[in-house]
């Protein structure tokens, strides 16, 4: 899998998607080309459908070299098996970037995130104050319960893993999945890696949630136009499969035709 061009002053940008996912990624690639104009983002495609597919619609991408069957064209069940083998393969992949001597900063962000600034140029003047930043995850729409400004490690209860910026070598070893036990107890990504934060002792930084929201603030960030405006960009997570489609259309933030 080549993906140095995209790599932009040490930077790298990217996402994951499959055939059930396709869609979304289309969705939020139009976005990140509106708000992001100056830097690329890799689009890793877990299986031939997806990249197929974005291909004729003239998005770059890369497909993944062990590629996976296709699961279907429908967003698979969150907790299923085809769900942990996809939460696999984007551990592998964190890994992979975070190993990467070329990579020297890297931003993983979920296909279900909507863009709306320019996040690139926001994380790299985070990563100067904190080696590694994640969004905060909490279901309630108030602030973090912890700040993240704290050089205590895991001041946030419940860091997202759809939203991940680090400098290289600040991510201490937490992607690899090194306890199967662990990891087969309940095989999720995010799981995982709050898990390796508190093992390791890893001091995260909490993304603002005012900037940053995540699913629990999506009618709070589009209640009024200062709100929206002041948002970095939204995460439509705790939404399953076409809930996420229709609350996009909902809030003005899909873009396809269809």
């Amino acid at each position: 899998m080549n993906y140095t061009s995209y790599i932009r002053d040490g930077f790298l940008a990217w996402t994951l998607t499959s055939n059930g996912y396709k869609y979304l990624t289309w969705n939020f690639i139009l976005h990140w080309r509106r708000a992001v104009p100056g830097h690329p983002i890799l689009v890793v495609c877990a299986d031939k459908p997806s990249y197929q597919f974005l291909h004729r619609e003239g998005i770059q991408c890369v497909l993944i070299e062990s590629v996976l069957q296709d699961f279907g064209a429908t967003i698979v069940p969150f907790g299923s098996k085809q769900f942990s083998i996809l939460n696999r393969l984007k551990l592998q992949l964190l890994s992979r970037f975070a190993q990467d001597e070329a990579v020297r900063q890297c931003l993983y962000i979920d296909g279900d995130i909507i863009v709306y600034k320019d996040i690139v140029q926001e994380i790299r003047q985070r990563l100067t104050e904190k080696a590694i930043w994640m969004q905060c995850d909490e279901q309630q729409p108030d602030a973090c319960s912890g700040d993240g400004s704290s050089d205590i490690a895991c001041t946030c209860p419940n860091y997202c893993s759809g939203l991940i910026a680090w400098n290289h070598g600040a991510d201490c070893g937490i992607f690899p999945i090194t306890d199967e036990t662990v990891w087969s107890a309940k095989p999720e990504d995010q799981v995982w890696v709050n898990y390796q934060i508190a093992q390791k002792g890893v001091i995260v930084g909490s993304l603002p949630r005012t900037l940053y929201p995540n699913g629990a603030r999506v009618r709070l960030t589009h209640q009024s136009v200062e709100t929206k405006a002041e948002a970095i960009c939204l995460h439509y997570n705790y939404r399953v499969g076409k809930v996420k489609q229709v609350d996009m259309k909902r809030f003005g933030d899909w873009l396809l035709p269809y």
